[in-house]
C-alpha cells in the first residue's frame, strides 16, 4: 500500500514538472500564429478570405488559450487546480489546435495551386516543428501532430495535386518518425524528471535522518551526562564541570543517611521516589548555570559551588541539610520516614591552591568525618574541628 501511494505521489510529481515544461513552451505558440498569417496571404482571395478568416481564428483561439493558461499556470490560478487538471486543459487545447492546422490545411491543399500547396506544406511543417519541444508532455504532443499529419496524408492521397500519392506517402512516414522520436525523447525526458525527482528526494530524506541524527547524537549526549533516574547530571558531568570550573570552588559530597535501611523497608520503588526528592532539594538549592549538582551512585551525590567564599558555600550546604530533613513534611505521602543527608565539604580559594583531585579527596574525607559524627550534618574540611559551629544534631 505505501509503495503504491509512493508511486501514485512520483507520478503526480512527474506530471507537474511536465506541465511546467510544457507551459513553459507556450511562447512558441506565437509563431505558429505568425505561420498562418503566411499562409493566409498566400491564399488570399475574395472567393477565400472567410473560410481563411475562421480557419485563423480556429488557430489563433487554442494559440491564445495555451499562452493564458500559461500566465495563469505561473500566477497559481486557477487556486486548487493540480497537475491532472492542467493535463486536461492542455490535451484539449492541442487537440483542437491540430484538428484546426489538420482540417484547415486539408482545405487549402484542396483550393490551391501547386505554388500555394507548397507554402501550406511548408507553413504546416514549421507548425509541427515549433510544438516538437511539447515531446515532454507525449498526449499533448502526439494530440497535435497526429491529427495534422494523418489529414494531410488522407488528402494528398486522394487530391489530385502532382506528385500527392508520393507526398502522401512522405506525409504517412513523416508522421511514423515523428512519433517514433517523440516516444523516445519523450521517454528519456520522463525518466530524466523521475531521477530528477527521485534525486531530490533522496537529498530531502538525507537531509531529514542528518537531522535526526544529529537530534539523535544530542540526545545520547545529554543522556550520557545525565543520570537517567533523577535527570540531574552524573559523574563524568561532573568531572567535566570539574575540568573546566577555576578560581574559588566548593566541592559537595552528600550520603542519604541509612538509605539502605530506608530501601530495605520500603522498597526499591519508594527508595527511587526518595532518591528523586532528594536530587530535587539539591536541585533547588544551587544556581543554574554557575553550580551543578550531579548524583555519583546510588545514595551519593555532589555538589560544585563556583566563586563563593567558604561561609556562603557552608550556607548553602546547610539549606540543602536542612531541605532533605524538612522532605518529610513536604511529601509525607512520599516520604515514608524522616530522612538525613551528610555533607563533606571541600573549599579552595584559588586554581592553583588544590587540583580536582585534591578537592574530591578532602570532600570524601569530610563526608567521612560528618558520618562518624552522628550524620545529619555538614563537616567542611577546612574546619580545624572537622564539624562545623551550630551544625544539627544527629537524628535517629
Amino acid at each position: 500500500m505505501a509503495k503504491a501511494i509512493h508511486r501514485f505521489q512520483s507520478g503526480t510529481d512527474v506530471l507537474a514538472l511536465q506541465m511546467d515544461a510544457l507551459y513553459k513552451a507556450a511562447p512558441a505558440s506565437v509563431l505558429t500564429i505568425f505561420g498562418g498569417l503566411i499562409a493566409i496571404s498566400a491564399y488570399w482571395s475574395p472567393q477565400a478570405k472567410t473560410g481563411l478568416l475562421i480557419w485563423f481564428f480556429c488557430i489563433c483561439a487554442p494559440a491564445a488559450a495555451y499562452a493564458i493558461g500559461a500566465m495563469a499556470r505561473r500566477s497559481g490560478r486557477p487556486k486548487g487546480w493540480g497537475p491532472v487538471a492542467w493535463s486536461h486543459i492542455s490535451k484539449a487545447i492541442f487537440l483542437i489546435s491540430g484538428l484546426a492546422w489538420g482540417i484547415g490545411g486539408a482545405w487549402m491543399l484542396s483550393i490551391g495551386d501547386h505554388s500555394q500547396t507548397l507554402v501550406i506544406c511548408c507553413v504546416v511543417m514549421g507548425a509541427i516543428t515549433c510544438t516538437f519541444p511539447n515531446v515532454v508532455y507525449e498526449p499533448a504532443h502526439f494530440l497535435f501532430q497526429v491529427p495534422i499529419l494523418a489529414i494531410f496524408t488522407i488528402t494528398l492521397a486522394a487530391s489530385d495535386v502532382e506528385f500527392g500519392g508520393l507526398l502522401a506517402i512522405a506525409a504517412a512516414l513523416l508522421c511514423l518518425a515523428l512519433v517514433v522520436m517523440a516516444r523516445a525523447v519523450g521517454s528519456q525526458l520522463t525518466l530524466a524528471l523521475h531521477l530528477s525527482l527521485e534525486n531530490k528526494q533522496l537529498a530531502e530524506d538525507l537531509a531529514e535522518r542528518g537531522i535526526a541524527l544529529e537530534r539523535a547524537n544530542r540526545q545520547l549526549s545529554v543522556e550520557a551526562l545525565t543520570d537517567p533516574l533523577t535527570g540531574m547530571a552524573n559523574r563524568r558531568q561532573l568531572m567535566n564541570f570539574m575540568r573546566t570550573n577555576a578560581g574559588r570552588t566548593a566541592l559537595l559530597i552528600a550520603d542519604i543517611d541509612h538509605f539502605k535501611s530506608y530501601n530495605d523497608s520500603f522498597g526499591h520503588v519508594d527508595g527511587d521516589i526518595c532518591l528523586v526528592l532528594v536530587a530535587g532539594a539539591l536541585q533547588n538549592a544551587i544556581r543554574p548555570g554557575k553550580d551543578l549538582a550531579a548524583r555519583l551512585g546510588g545514595e551519593e551525590f555532589a555538589v560544585i559551588l563556583s566563586d563563593l567564599s567558604l561561609d556562603e558555600a557552608i550556607a548553602v550546604a546547610e539549606r540543602i541539610r536542612g531541605d532533605v530533613q524538612t522532605l518529610i513534611d513536604a511529601h509525607p505521602r512520599q516520604i515514608r520516614r524522616p530522612v538525613t543527608i551528610s555533607i563533606g565539604l571541600a573549599y579552595r580559594s584559588s586554581e592553583r591552591d588544590k587540583t580536582h583531585a585534591n578537592l574530591m579527596e578532602e570532600a570524601d574525607s569530610a563526608l567521612y568525618e560528618a558520618k562518624n559524627s552522628g550524620r545529619n550534618r555538614v563537616s567542611a574540611h577546612s574546619s580545624p574541628s572537622g564539624d562545623l559551629p551550630g551544625a544539627a544534631p544527629a537524628r535517629a
